[in-house]
């Protein structure tokens, strides 16, 4: 993890893309003073923050809604309504500004030695920003993505997700290599590993992971061969191998600007509530407090007596719910931003060890994966410590079962436990490919299916028409939560 100040990134940024976007801008209107290029620096550092300090909307409104970790009145997912606003926050922050930085990185590191290892994280970087805009959206914009610049494509085509995931394993492959190759070459702008190379490859080994055990219901046979591929190339083994963001106040964790927001305060949901408190889990009252009212209209906590928690219910017949994100934990400007927890690797890999792919003992992952986010927690801001005390004897109440399918259950599980506030599209995306946990669907809602796939912005319509409606051939020519609306992997 690195502590630096962000200002003056997007100024930089801003200035370099404009001097080279506008045709013979040099003989127009040449300025001596004007900033003309950006560090590469500067670029890493810039796609990195801004990954974590986007518009959470898609997050929130959706995923948190879909996968029951929460509920808010304000949230059209938790009645699977199509609302543009949320549907398209993660596709617009995600392309720019971070693609951007990350393309323009790309490009002017590609053939500069003496910058292999910065070049190789931000195309890891880059891997791990498509991956989740392709699982939420499927078939997007990839390989003519950031070429407006270059060789003025403005209507991008989209690609199938299967091409894409094989190209995402081809650059991960290559970023993974030449980082091994230049073990000892800084990582410019590094936001996370103080510009370890070797830090960074095991960030690639982990996303290839990540990535293979995506493919269990397409491709099972690819799927292990990946898990072995990654487990070989050296994934995470503890949190200090996460990619934690430190963010300030003039950037700032972008879950703060949601869950300082009144009406999306939001209240924890039933589902979540019921499963932590039957496991007696500690980190129920870390993840919710009672509040007298919204953070927004100056409310306190009032209890984080987690017996007296009351989630949100479809059945309008509960007691209506009295428990919301903890905001002096998960609400702070400065709260750090687990991108890509250790935990959710280690349970990737108890997974598995259970399915055959890679050889181990499931149990140890499992109990390495509980054990290090529950750990992970106390970065937060309170310092909210769970004791090694704590940690034994929920593992001993919630232990691995007997059976594969009983033990597959459990540890997605845990990875959606795990997942709470930082990574609901992640979480989203686990479900789809387990089945777990087990959700039953809001039967007030207007499919009474969870969806499977987010729609694609209305900006796509009126500006790349022709070809988002060629993509809406694959998902039932509808841009809806209809039936058809699965992507390939899901499949």
């Amino acid at each position: 993890m690195k502590n630096i100040t962000y200002k003056f990134l997007s100024f930089l940024l801003v200035t370099a893309l404009a001097t080279g976007c506008t045709k013979n801008f040099e003989k127009i209107n040449s300025n001596p003073d004007a900033t003309t290029t950006v560090s590469s620096a500067a670029l890493l550092s810039d796609a990195l923050v801004r990954t974590s300090t986007v518009d959470m909307e898609s997050r929130f409104n959706y995923c948190h809604a879909f996968m029951q970790y929460g509920y808010s009145s304000f949230w059209s997912g938790t009645n699977y309504i199509v609302s543009d606003g949320p549907a398209s926050s993660l596709w617009n922050n995600f392309y720019t500004p971070v693609l951007t930085s990350l393309d323009y990185l790309i490009n002017q590191t590609e053939n500069d030695a003496t910058q292999a290892s910065t070049y190789a994280a931000a195309r890891i970087w880059r891997v791990f920003i498509f991956q989740k805009l392709t699982d939420f959206y499927g078939d997007i914009p990839y390989s003519q993505s950031g070429l407006a610049l270059t060789d003025k494509i403005y209507t991008p085509v989209y690609d199938k997700q299967e091409q894409i995931y094989a190209s995402l394993i081809t650059e991960l492959r290559a970023s993974i290599a030449l980082l091994a190759a230049n073990s000892s070459q800084t990582v410019q702008g590094d936001q996370f590993y103080s510009g370890s190379a070797a830090e960074w490859k095991k960030l690639g080994a982990s996303l290839l992971l990540k990535v293979g055990m995506r493919l269990i219901k397409v491709d099972p046979t690819q799927a292990s061969a990946l898990a072995k591929e990654a487990v070989a190339d050296g994934v995470m083994t503890s949190n200090t191998d996460m990619p934690i963001l430190i963010h300030s106040a003039a950037f700032a964790n972008g879950i703060y600007t949601v869950v300082e927001d009144g009406v999306e305060h939001f209240f924890l949901h039933k589902t979540l509530v019921s499963e932590m408190q039957t496991a007696n889990d500690p980190r129920l009252a870390i993840y919710g407090a009672i509040y007298d009212k919204p953070v927004s209209a100056g409310g306190v906590i009032i209890s984080d007596t987690t017996a007296n928690f009351i989630g949100y219910s479809f059945n309008s017949s509960d007691p209506q719910p009295t428990v919301r994100i903890n905001a002096s934990v998960f609400g702070q400007q400065t709260t750090p931003f687990f991108d890509y927890q250790y935990a959710e690797v280690a349970f990737l890999e108890a997974e598995a060890v259970v399915r055959g792919y890679i050889t181990g003992d499931a149990n140890t992952f499992y109990t390495a994966g509980v054990t290090a986010q529950m750990q992970s927690l106390a970065l937060l801001p309170t310092n909210p410590t769970i004791t090694a005390t704590q940690i034994t004897a929920y593992l001993t109440q919630n232990p691995l079962p007997a059976t594969a399918e009983a033990q597959i259950e459990r540890i997605n599980t845990e990875y959606w436990l795990a997942g709470f506030a930082f990574d609901g599209e992640d979480e989203y995306a686990n479900w789809r490919r387990t089945g777990y946990p087990v959700l039953t669907p809001n039967p007030g809602s207007v499919s009474k299916t969870i969806p499977r796939k987010m729609v694609y912005p209305q900006s796509e319509f009126n500006l790349n028409n022709a070809n988002v409606n060629a993509a809406l051939a694959a998902y039932g020519n509808e841009n809806t939560f209809n039936s058809a609306a699965i992507v390939w992997w899901d499949k």
